[in-house]
């Protein structure tokens, strides 16, 4: 788990990095409507989060990988989706990432699985996130495959949930070897 110092100024970082189409393919909220939802709102409390019950939400991820010209970085933006199993012992946040699109780039097809997400309700929110996830899978432009190992850090926004946010980090490998990239996300809860 990232500790949220560290996280914080990677989320800064990336937070206003423009990405291409992707983020709206489910017809959910688009980027700015989310982090306008989302800004300004407390983080959730994790000795307080439910015990049972579900939550899914819809939202963007945003990643710089190393796709461009002798592995230069290209800024995606894509959908993402996260199912959360307040309730269940193991494997509580599961999603998918994908419709990674570039603002001049080529998109990437395939996706990215979000698999074995674990909530942390003992942490201490203003030093660390409160749940994390795998984030693994492959993209292609076309011309090369990318394989992505990686991890993401979220939290939840408000004592309600209405929202999720974080980070996303790890390893890509493709043509030119293994490389380290880094991103973001964020979503909105799905009324039931």
């Amino acid at each position: 788990m990232i500790t949220r110092c560290l996280g914080g100024a990677m989320l800064l970082c990336l937070a206003g990095c423009g990405g291409g189409g992707g983020g709206n393919e489910n017809g959910g909220p688009t980027p700015g409507q989310i982090d306008g939802q989302i800004d300004g709102q407390d983080v959730s409390d994790p000795s307080l989060l439910p015990t049972t019950g579900r939550a899914s939400y819809d939202g963007y991820m945003r990643a710089a990988l190393p796709t461009g010209e002798d592995g230069a970085r290209v800024e995606y933006l894509a959908d993402l989706t996260l199912a959360v199993n307040f309730g269940a012992g193991f494997d509580q946040i599961r999603g998918q990432a994908s419709g990674f699109e570039a603002r001049d780039g080529v998109p990437l097809s395939g996706g990215l699985a979000i698999t074995d997400g674990s909530i942390f309700r003992g942490t201490d929110s203003s030093a660390a996130y409160s749940f994390d996830a795998d984030l693994d899978g492959t993209l292609s432009d076309g011309r090369a495959s990318y394989t992505i190992d990686a991890s993401m850090d979220g939290e939840f926004i408000n004592q309600t949930q209405t929202a999720v946010r974080g980070l996303v980090f790890g390893d890509i490998t493709g043509p030119a070897g293994q490389d380290i990239f880094d991103g973001t996300f964020a979503g909105t809860r799905i009324p039931e």
